[in-house]
């Protein structure tokens, strides 16, 4: 049985397994530039995680006023992901790169969410296990008991 929390819109399946915490393989499978009212520009990255179903997604901000911030979270991506192209409007080229990221979770508003990721390199990558494709046979046991 499914449940609502606060709207219906938050519409949740108790079979949904999430990405667990700590340190993960990903890929790369989407990637998206938002500009807000307040002229902050983001690139929205959606992650594939291996072993997983489940998405992550990973603002990467640009904001003209913390460069020296921006310039570390850029770097760091860039390491993470092993882009060796820096200029940012070949934003496209990312879409398949592989790379490591490491979640934490945080208790908002009745439930868990991924609030933290941080792009992981070095030592931290090079220990995680090689990339592995989802399981198929999970798809069906979490829509088993759906109405329809």
């Amino acid at each position: 049985m499914a449940w609502w929390l606060d709207q219906p819109n938050t519409y949740k399946h108790p079979g949904f397994i999430n990405i667990p915490e700590g340190d993960h393989r990903v890929r790369i499978c989407n990637v998206e530039v938002e500009r807000f009212s307040n002229k902050k520009k983001c690139f929205k990255i959606t992650l594939d995680v291996s072993g997983y179903h489940g998405k992550l997604w990973y603002y990467l901000w640009y904001d003209p006023e913390k460069i020296d911030r921006c310039k570390k979270e850029f770097g760091m991506f860039y390491c993470s992901f092993g882009i060796e192209d820096w200029n940012i409007y070949n934003y496209k080229k990312w879409v398949g790169a592989y790379g490591a990221v490491c979640v934490k979770y945080e208790f908002r508003e009745h439930e868990f969410e991924a609030n933290r990721i941080v792009c992981l390199s070095g030592k931290s990558k090079n220990k995680l296990p090689p990339w592995q494709d989802a399981s198929p046979d999970i798809l069906p046991k979490l829509f088993q008991d759906l109405p329809f």
